[in-house]
C-alpha cells in the first residue's frame, strides 16, 4: 500500500511588501559563463526526490539537479522560499502547493513558464490540476498531485442503521444521518470539525461556490465568500449541528481517530489520501470500509471538491529558468519519475497517463478488494476555484470564526458574513487592490 498525502498544516505569514497578484518578478540574473552543466536545487517534501533528480542527472548531462528535502512544518517552508528570493539565494526549482501559488505569485516567488512551453504539456493533466497553476495566459508550475474528493464510509454500521446504499445526494445524507444517530446518543454519520478549514473549502467548491477571482479589466480581486452557494453549505450543516446529528470533534484528534475505529464516526467526506488516513487511524476495520463519490446537490450530477494537491514551480531569482522549467516539465512527465512519486511518495497523479498505473488501478485490500482509485479519478472537479493571495491570514480568520459559531451556537452564515469582511480589509492593509 503507497503512503498517502501527508497530514501538515502549512502556515505563512504574509511577508512584507505585498504586491499585486497579476505583478510577476521576472527570473533575475545572467546564464552562468562558467564550463560544465547547469546547476540546478530543487526543494520538495519528499526524501524520494533525490532518486528522481539522479535519473534526470544521468540523462541530462547539460544540467544537474541537486534534490533536498525541506521541513514542511508550520511557518517553514513557505517564509522560507520567500526570505531566500528576497535575499538572492533561492532554488531553482520548488514543489509548491496549489493553495499557495497566489500567494508566492503576489510576494514575486514564482517564474511564468509559458514562456518556456509550459503550455505544450497542458493536455497531459487534469484539467482541474492545470487551472490550479495558471492565471490568465501565465503558467506559474507544473501539477504534480491532486485531491479530489469522494466519502468513506463504514459499510458494517451503515448497515446496522439500515442504510442499504450509501448517500448519493446531500438531502439522502442528512436522512442517513438520522437513522445513523439512532444507533446510540454516541453515533453519528460524520464530524463537522470547525477548525477544518480545507475540508470546508472544498465543501464549497463542490456547491460551486468561488471565493476568489480576479477583475483582469480592473485589475483587482473580487471576494464572494458570503455568496449563495457557501450559504448554502453553511445552512445545510447548520441544520444538522442544530439537530445534534454530527460530532464538532477536530478531525486527525485522538478521539476522531478512535471513533472511525469504533465506528461511533460513520463517514468522513475527504480527498483521495484519506485512505492513508483511515488505513492508520482505524487499522481494525478492514474489510469494513467503502468508498462512494460525494454526495450531490442535485441528483445525478457528479460534482466534487479538491482538498490537496502540489504543482513542480520555478522560483524567481533562477539564472537558468529555462533549464528549470525544462526540469519541472520532466519530473511530472517522464514515466520512471512519475512511477516513484506514484509508488513511493504516494502522489495521486496530476498526470492523466499516470492513472493507470498499477498503484492506482489495483484492488485496496483494506476496502474489501474495492478498486477506490477509481471514485476520485472519476471525480469531476469544477476549474472554478482560485486561492487567495493571503491564504494563511484567511485560514487563521476561517477557523477562528467557524469555531466561534460553533461553540456559541450562532449562525454559520454570520461567520461568514464576518469572514468576507474581515479578507477584505486583510487585502486593503496589504496594498492589494480588491472589490467585493
Amino acid at each position: 500500500m503507497r503512503s498517502w498525502y501527508t497530514r501538515v498544516s502549512l502556515g505563512l505569514a504574509i511577508l512584507l511588501g505585498v504586491a499585486t497578484i497579476l505583478t510577476t518578478l521576472a527570473a533575475c540574473g545572467s546564464p552562468s559563463q562558467s564550463s560544465g552543466p547547469v546547476q540546478l536545487t530543487f526543494w520538495s517534501f519528499n526524501q524520494q526526490i533525490t532518486e528522481q533528480a539522479a535519473i534526470f542527472n544521468r540523462t541530462h548531462p547539460n544540467i544537474h539537479v541537486t534534490a533536498l528535502k525541506e521541513p514542511s512544518g508550520p511557518n517553514q517552508y513557505y517564509p522560507k522560499v520567500i526570505s531566500s528570493v528576497n535575499a538572492g539565494n533561492a532554488p531553482d526549482v520548488a514543489l509548491i502547493e496549489y493553495q499557495y501559488i497566489p500567494t508566492m505569485v503576489s510576494n514575486g516567488a514564482l517564474v511564468d513558464i509559458s514562456q518556456y512551453g509550459a503550455n505544450s504539456v497542458k493536455s497531459q493533466f487534469a484539467s482541474s490540476a492545470w487551472s490550479q497553476v495558471t492565471r490568465g495566459s501565465a503558467v506559474y508550475g507544473i501539477p504534480q498531485d491532486t485531491g479530489p474528493m469522494g466519502l468513506f464510509y463504514r459499510k458494517d454500521i451503515f448497515q446496522r442503521a439500515g442504510i442499504s446504499s450509501p448517500p448519493a445526494t446531500w438531502a439522502e445524507f442528512a436522512q442517513d444521518a438520522v437513522k445513523i444517530h439512532s444507533l446510540g446518543p454516541n453515533y453519528y454519520i460524520t464530524a463537522f470539525p470547525p477548525s477544518s478549514t480545507g475540508w470546508l473549502q472544498s465543501l464549497m467548491w463542490q456547491a460551486g461556490a468561488t471565493w476568489f477571482s480576479i477583475d483582469t479589466a480592473h485589475n483587482a480581486w473580487k471576494v464572494s465568500i458570503n455568496s449563495a452557494a457557501s450559504k448554502q453549505v453553511a445552512a445545510y450543516w447548520q441544520d444538522l449541528l442544530n439537530r445534534g446529528l454530527v460530532s464538532t470533534v477536530a478531525d486527525f484528534s485522538n478521539d476522531w481517530g478512535a471513533a472511525l475505529d469504533k465506528g461511533t464516526i460513520a463517514s468522513w467526506p475527504s480527498a483521495v489520501w484519506g485512505q492513508g488516513v483511515v488505513t492508520s487511524d482505524a487499522q481494525d476495520t478492514s474489510g469494513k470500509w467503502a468508498v462512494s463519490p460525494m454526495p450531490q446537490w442535485t441528483a445525478g450530477a457528479n460534482v466534487s471538491g479538491m482538498w490537496g494537491g502540489s504543482a513542480i514551480s520555478v522560483i524567481s531569482g533562477t539564472k537558468h529558468p529555462k533549464e528549470a522549467a525544462e526540469f519541472a516539465e520532466w519530473y511530472l512527465t517522464n514515466t520512471q519519475s512519475l512511477t516513484i512519486g506514484v509508488k513511493e511518495i504516494g502522489w495521486f497523479p496530476a498526470n492523466l497517463a499516470a492513472r493507470s498505473f498499477p498503484e492506482v488501478t489495483s484492488p485496496n485490500p483494506f476496502f474489501s478488494n474495492q478498486v477506490i482509485d477509481t471514485i476520485f479519478a472519476n471525480a469531476n472537479v469544477p476549474a472554478t476555484w482560485t486561492w487567495p493571495p493571503d491564504l494563511t491570514t484567511v485560514n487563521k480568520d476561517m477557523g477562528d470564526d467557524v469555531n466561534s459559531a460553533v461553540a456559541n451556537k450562532t449562525p454559520l452564515s454570520g461567520a461568514l458574513d464576518q469572514l468576507q469582511q474581515q479578507v477584505i480589509q486583510d487585502l486593503h492593509n496589504n496594498n492589494i487592490n480588491v472589490e467585493s
